[in-house]
C-alpha cells in the first residue's frame, strides 16, 4: 500500500486512511466509504476497491468505522451528525485535491453513503462523478437528493430484506435513470440467507456493473 495523505476530520482527529494503487499513472482517484462496522476487507467493499484499482484508480480508503469506535459510536444526535460531516468533508476535499483535475470515483456502504452524501453536499463537483452506493440510507433526505443528483453516474445496490428497502424510492430513481439493483432475499450485508451461491453472484454482478459504469468513454 501507497502512504496515505494525512486528513484531519473532528475535533482534528487524524483519520485513519489507506491507499491501494495499481501499476502504471493512475487516471482517476477513488474514495470508498465503509460502513459503521463493514470494513474494508468484507466483500462488497473489497470488489469495490479491486475494481477502482483495475480501471486505473489510486484509492483512498477510510477505515472510519463509527461502530466500532467506542468514542464514536457514544456520539449521537447532532453530534454525531457533526462527526460524519465533518470527517466526510475532509476525505472528499482530500481525494479531490489528490485528483488535481481527475475524475474522483465514489462508494459507500451503508453509512458510508450518508458520508458520501454529505461530502456531496460539501463539494458538489464531487456530483459529476461515477458513483457507487451500496445499501445506501436512502430513506434519508439528504442521501437520496445526493443519489438523484447523480442520475446516470450512479449505481445503487440493495437487498429486498434490507430495511432501508422501498420500492418506490427505487422507482423514483429509475426516472432519473439511476442504475438500481435490488436482490431478493438479500439482507443489508447482500447476504441471501442460505444461499451462498447467489451471495456469491452479488459480488460478481458488483463488479461487473462497477467496471463498466467507470469504462472510459
Amino acid at each position: 500500500m501507497a502512504t496515505a495523505p494525512v486528513i484531519h476530520g473532528y475535533k482534528d482527529q487524524v483519520l485513519p486512511v489507506k491507499m491501494a494503487v495499481g501499476l502504471g499513472s493512475p487516471r482517476a482517484v477513488g474514495l470508498v466509504l465503509p460502513g459503521a462496522a463493514y470494513t474494508q476487507d468484507r466483500p462488497l467493499l473489497v470488489a469495490t476497491r479491486e475494481v477502482f484499482v483495475a480501471q486505473g484508480a489510486e484509492c483512498l480508503l477510510s477505515e472510519r468505522y463509527y461502530g466500532m469506535d467506542k468514542a464514536l459510536a457514544a456520539l449521537t444526535g447532532e453530534e454525531r451528525d457533526l462527526c460524519i460531516a465533518t470527517d466526510s468533508g475532509a476525505l472528499g476535499r482530500a481525494a479531490f485535491a489528490q485528483a488535481a483535475g481527475r475524475p474522483v470515483w465514489l462508494a459507500g456502504k451503508s453509512i458510508g453513503t450518508t458520508a458520501l452524501a454529505h461530502a456531496i453536499k460539501q463539494l458538489p463537483d464531487l456530483a459529476a462523478f461515477p458513483s457507487a452506493w451500496l445499501t445506501p440510507l436512502w430513506k434519508d433526505d439528504l442521501v437520496y437528493r445526493a443519489i438523484e443528483a447523480m442520475g446516470a453516474r450512479a449505481l445503487v445496490l440493495i437487498g429486498k430484506a434490507d430495511p432501508q428497502w422501498d420500492q418506490a424510492l427505487a422507482d423514483k430513481l429509475a426516472k432519473k435513470k439511476v442504475t438500481v439493483v435490488a436482490v431478493d432475499g438479500a439482507d443489508h450485508g447482500m447476504t441471501v440467507a442460505g444461499d451462498k451461491a447467489t451471495t456469491d453472484l452479488v459480488v460478481t454482478d458488483l463488479r461487473a456493473r462497477l467496471a463498466t459504469l467507470l469504462a472510459p468513454a
